[in-house]
């Protein structure tokens, strides 16, 4: 996750730098808040990243012992006939 919110946070940089070349300072009127809603987006997701791993051992371990029912509702429907 922190790659992909680098390298996120690296591309909106270059642009705001492209933009600030074409247009002037002006871009920097649009393009500062979205970088910051962009870094303050990685941190509240970094932050809850470990409720979800807790959740996740919650979840695995609760059906830890418990086999998966044999057959079901489509069960048989990819076999062969033998005929």
């Amino acid at each position: 996750m922190v790659r992909v919110g680098a390298a996120l946070v690296a591309m909106e940089l270059v642009a705001l730098l492209l933009a600030v070349a074409a247009v002037g300072p002006v871009a920097l009127v649009a393009g500062t808040p979205v970088v910051g809603a962009t870094l303050v987006g990685l941190a509240v997701a970094w932050a809850g990243r470990g409720q979800l791993d807790r959740l996740r051992r919650r979840r695995a371990a609760r059906y830890e012992g418990v086999e998966p029912e044999q057959g079901g509702l489509m069960s048989g429907f990819f076999e062969v006939s033998a005929r």
